[in-house]
């Protein structure tokens, strides 16, 4: 979560609900609203609250790293 950075993009969508969207930046690098997530999904999808989502054509790859 630390690599992600808030923009003011958004979008609706009439089933799920308003999106926020995300940069992730590494290093040197950013990917412009490559993450996209919904925080108050409408209630009939529910399970997607808070569930990131990404575009694949703007992320190499994606690894998880245990806690330490």
């Amino acid at each position: 979560m630390t690599a992600l950075e808030r923009t003011a993009h958004t979008t609706h969508c009439p089933y799920k609900g308003d999106a926020t969207y995300y940069n992730l930046r590494v290093g040197d690098r950013i990917a412009i609203n490559a993450v996209w997530i919904y925080e108050t999904p409408y209630p009939a999808v529910a399970a997607i609250r808070e569930h990131l989502a990404f575009y694949p054509e703007r992320v190499d790859c994606i690894e998880e790293h245990a806690a330490t």
